[in-house]
């Protein structure tokens, strides 16, 4: 993805480099889902070249070195059992569910003020994350100095592009479910069309419940919790899109 990037960045101009952009943004949605694994579970052995690799996909996704880490599993993995502290909270102050629209633009706003929030708890963490974020943003600023355009069409803009898509995935996973346990609280897409692109997220109470275990396993723990997962949180809608009144009615039909 990053060659191909790189190669429209040096080689393509005009309608040509707006349609490749439009192109690969369902690829760079993947490329989304590969981030977040490899967050939970790093890809490679050694530190240097997962911090690399993070780099590369920070061109993609819009999520730095070590963000992740801090806002997702520090901050929501810890948390999202809880509206009041989950750093991606899908209720309004008054308990009632937030608007898609108003949580995807809010949240995506406040990823990077967040991270900063839950990093003064974790300061060493924090300054390695701040020092690899100006590392990352060498080679963005580079290219914005010799291309500005392309720059702007193949990497900034998909890159805030990504951040929305992200937040707008994680809302249909879990807003307007429950914050009992596990199994009430995270919205599961049994497909292989939705799993092969996502690399198995739409095991999702799975993940929430061994967010170490590497993705490849997720199905199989799946089949072992599916039971007591409710009915109402397995969907067959690969954009996660559902309605908060059906959601309520198939609720009450699987209450005894």
């Amino acid at each position: 993805m990053f060659a191909v990037q790189l190669g429209l960045y040096f080689f393509s101009s005009g309608l040509t480099t707006w349609l490749a952009m439009l192109a690969l943004l369902p690829v760079q949605v993947s490329c989304g889902a590969i981030c977040h694994n490899h967050h939970h579970v790093n890809t490679f052995v050694r530190r240097p070249l997962n911090r690399l690799f993070e780099v590369v996909l920070y061109l993609q996704t819009g999520t730095s070195p070590l963000s992740w880490t801090l806002h997702h599993n520090i901050g929501h993995h810890k948390l999202y059992l809880d509206p009041h502290k989950d750093p991606s909270p899908w209720q309004m102050a008054d308990g009632s569910l937030m608007p898609r629209w108003r949580y995807v633009l809010v949240n995506t706003l406040m990823v990077y003020p967040e991270i900063h929030r839950i990093g003064q708890q974790h300061r060493l963490l924090y300054q390695r994350f701040l020092r690899l974020l100006v590392l990352a943003n060498i080679p963005l600023v580079a290219a914005l100095l010799h291309d500005p355009r392309n720059a702007l069409i193949l990497f900034v803009l998909p890159m805030v592009a990504m951040l929305f898509m992200l937040l707008d995935n994680t809302y249909g996973q879990h807003a307007g479910t429950g914050f009992e346990d596990h199994f009430q609280a995270s919205r599961n897409v049994e497909l292989k069309r939705y799993n092969l692109p996502s690399w198995n997220l739409g095991y999702h109470t799975a993940h929430h419940m061994l967010p170490g275990l590497h993705w490849s396993k997720l199905p199989t723990l799946h089949a072992q919790i599916r039971h007591r997962i409710p009915d109402h949180l397995i969907t067959d809608n690969i954009l996660l899109q559902w309605e908060p009144g059906r959601q309520q009615r198939q609720q009450q039909e699987c209450s005894p």
